[in-house]
Formats: structure tokens, sequence, C-alpha cells
């Protein structure tokens, strides 16, 4: 199983507390018993991408869970930021080639009781609306059981001061696969419900918060 260095933890605890800092995110949930119904147990997370911050931005807040996140592989490629990431709770994914390692590294994680942060766009939101969600964590999901847990970022980054970031974490999304079915059918299912439902989450905040600019309202 893929372990995080003595030296990672103390790095990603400093990108953490610096999360904290610049953007004094606010953390919600769709049902107050969330986050104790939550604890302990290895989730995927999904959700929104607008910003290069989401990646940083989504494990810090969910800290208590310590996920490993998804990052494209050529950002590892990238000198000094690349060795940072890789200090981090993080999985290389290649989006341009057929390399499945990242599935066998994320299914023995979660198989091993740890959860995963996915951001199912495959890159940032450029069109001013949620791309449709690539299947992987779902079919991660469907294979595994483990529950999908949308949620929504909303905010423009705005360090120090300015509104605040907030983040929104949905119900869990219960895996099942039915025995007549292909765990690839299933899991088109089950990240169509994901989509849906971190589109609902970003809504019910755009509606409390305001208009950002992230997407068209």
């Amino acid at each position: 199983m893929k372990r995080q260095s003595v030296i990672g933890k103390i790095f990603q605890t400093l990108v953490t507390w610096t999360v904290y800092f610049l953007f004094r995110p606010k953390i919600m949930y769709a049902d107050k018993t969330l986050k104790k119904r939550l604890k302990g147990k290895p989730v995927v997370f999904v959700a929104n991408h607008t910003h290069h911050f989401d990646g940083a931005f989504g494990p810090a807040v969910m800290w208590r869970h310590k996920p490993y996140v998804l990052v494209k592989k050529s950002w590892f490629e990238k000198k000094g930021t690349g060795k940072c990431i890789a200090l981090c709770r993080s999985i290389p994914i290649d989006l341009d080639g057929a390399d499945g390692s990242w599935y066998e590294t994320a299914q023995d994680l979660v198989k091993n009781g740890k959860s995963l942060f996915i951001f199912p766009e495959g890159g940032l939101a450029r069109n001013k609306m949620i791309n449709e969600f690539k299947p992987g964590a779902a079919l991660l999901s469907a294979k595994t059981g483990t529950p999908i847990v949308p949620c929504a970022i909303w905010g423009p980054y705005n360090a120090v001061f300015g509104k605040r970031q907030r983040f929104l974490v949905g119900e869990p999304i219960k895996s099942s696969c039915p025995s007549d079915m292909r765990p690839s059918k299933y899991a088109r299912q089950l990240i169509a419900q994901s989509e849906e439902a971190v589109k609902s989450l970003y809504k019910q905040l755009r509606d409390a918060y305001g208009d950002c600019g992230q997407y068209n309202p």
C-alpha cells in the first residue's frame, strides 16, 4: 500500500494550515449527522473543479479523513511543484494514456481503509459550467463497494480578505452493484447520480451566498 513519509506528513500539515489561514474555509454538511457518520470510513469524495487550488483545498478541509487525491501526471513532472505534490497524499493519473496503475493503487488504498478525493471532470471547468463526470471514481466505487460522497466547492479563493471559501458535503451515495449487471454499466449510473448531486449542492451554495463567478447562473 502507498504510504506517506514522515516529511510528507509534516509538509501536508503545513499545507492544511496554509489553506485555513489564506482561505478561511467554511465546511458545511447537508445533514448535521454526516460528520459523525463518515468518521473512520473509507469513502470516495468527488467535487467540482474550477481552480488549481482545489487539489490542495479539498483534501485540506477533509483532513480528518486523510484522503489521497488524484492528480494529473503532468503536474508531477513540473520542477519544484511536482516534488511538493509527491510529498502529499497523491496518486498520479495519466489522462492521455491507457495507464491503469492509478486504479490499482486507489483500489489497494480503499481496501485498506483509506479515502480518496477525485475531481471527475478530469480538468478545470473553463466553460462556466460543471462538465460531464468521467466514470473512473464510480468504477472504483462499483467494484469495491466504497460509498461516493458528493461535495461542492464555492468561492473565488480570495486570500486572507474577501469572501470565505465554502465547502458543502452531501449525503453519501451507497454502492452495491447488482450481480446481474456489469460494474462498468453500474458505474455509469453512479457517476451520473454523483454529478447531479454535486450540481445540486453547488446550487445550494450559490443560492445562499450568491454568484462568485465560477459558473454561469
